[in-house]
């Protein structure tokens, strides 16, 4: 029930609260464009920049690159986070993978920066889980953190 990925993309912007990489993987009711468009119109209102990527993806970004290069995990809201959330039709519905990768948020503003990441993406990725089901268009969910 994998969203499949990319050859060597990983997707950046922290890990899991143990400084992993985390992903949620959901079963969403609904053609994959609609599915598509409610998650774009979600995580934008909650402030992240969305992207359609190469092969069915969303491209998720919040905060500034340049400010977390000089300030690291001081750079508090501005703190550059990254993520991808793939999408494709399946049995059932549409196959959402929201994942989140454990390095750019060590790198760029070292274990607070990696906590902040987690912490940032667990919570989006519990959000939209309870926006989906409150919606009544959440089949099932399986997380990896």
């Amino acid at each position: 029930m994998s969203v499949p990925t990319p050859a060597g993309r990983a997707a950046s912007g922290g890990g899991s609260g143990a400084g992993g990489a985390g992903r949620a993987l959901l079963v969403v009711r609904g053609q994959v464009d609609e599915v598509r468009a409610r998650i774009a119109a979600f995580v934008a209102e909650r402030g992240w920049r969305v992207t359609d990527a190469p092969g069915e993806e969303l491209l998720l970004e919040r905060g500034s690159r340049g400010r977390t290069i000089v300030l690291g995990s001081l750079a508090g809201r501005a703190f550059y986070l990254s993520a991808r959330i793939g999408t494709r039709a399946g049995e059932g519905g549409t196959l959402v993978e929201h994942r989140w990768g454990a390095g750019a948020g060590l790198v760029l503003g070292g274990t607070l920066g990696r906590a902040r990441a987690a912490r940032a993406h667990a919570e989006l990725s519990r959000e939209l889980e309870a926006a989906l089901r409150e919606q009544g268009l959440l089949v099932r969910v399986r997380r990896e953190v």
